[in-house]
C-alpha cells in the first residue's frame, strides 16, 4: 500500500478525498464486502473517466464493535468532479441500500489542493496523515516498524482487507509512468 500510494504521489496524484463507507449498514453482508468495494471504485472511476480523468484510490476494510464493517477509501478524482449526490446512488447501485450515517466524503485538509505550492506541501502532509490512519489495520509488529501510535485495531474481516486502483498497482509502477 505505501508503494502504492507514494507511486501516486510522485506522478502527481494526490489523494484529495476520505470517502468512509459503512456497508455493514447498508446491508452489505460481511462475506460481500470486498465485492461491494469493487463495484462502488467502479462506478466512480466510470464518471472520473467521463469527466475526462482517471480514478487512482487506496481502500482498507475494518470492522468495529460500535461501527460495523466499514471501508476507507482516499481517493485522487479529476480536480472539478463532485460527489454531492453521486455516492448515494453508487452505493444502491452496488447493493446497498443508502441511509443516514453510511457514507461520508471529507476533502483531505479541508480544501482541494490548489497550484500554489506551499498549499500542495500541506494538502500533501495531510494526504500523508490519513494514509498513516489507514495502516492502524496492520499488524502491531508493522505499526512498530512503521512508528505508528495505532496498529492491530481494525476487527477481523472477511476477504481482501486493502486494495488500490490498478494505475498505481506493481505492474504500472513497473512501467514507471502514470496510468489511466
Amino acid at each position: 500500500m505505501l508503494d502504492a500510494a507514494a507511486f501516486a504521489l510522485a506522478t502527481g496524484r494526490t489523494f484529495q478525498r476520505h470517502w468512509i463507507i459503512h456497508y455493514g449498514k447498508a446491508g452489505i453482508a460481511a462475506h460481500d464486502g470486498a465485492r461491494f468495494v469493487s463495484q462502488v471504485l467502479a462506478l466512480a472511476s466510470k464518471q472520473a473517466r467521463r469527466e475526462g480523468g482517471a480514478l487512482t484510490a487506496l481502500w482498507v476494510r475494518e470492522r468495529a464493535s460500535e461501527k460495523g464493517e466499514h471501508v476507507h477509501i482516499l481517493l485522487h478524482l479529476p480536480a472539478a468532479m463532485r460527489l454531492h449526490g453521486r455516492t448515494r446512488r453508487w452505493i444502491d447501485t452496488a447493493g446497498g441500500t443508502w441511509r443516514a450515517g453510511v457514507s461520508r466524503v471529507r476533502i483531505v485538509g479541508g480544501r482541494l489542493p490548489s497550484g500554489d505550492a506551499a498549499a500542495g506541501e500541506a494538502h500533501a502532509m495531510n494526504a500523508a496523515n490519513v494514509l498513516r490512519y489507514f495502516l492502524k489495520a496492520g499488524s502491531q509488529e508493522t505499526g512498530k516498524r512503521l512508528g505508528l501510535t495505532r496498529a492491530g485495531c481494525s476487527g477481523r474481516i472477511i476477504g481482501k482487507r486493502c486494495g488500490w486502483t490498478q494505475n498505481i498497482g506493481a505492474a504500472a509502477r513497473g512501467r514507471g509512468g502514470p496510468q489511466t
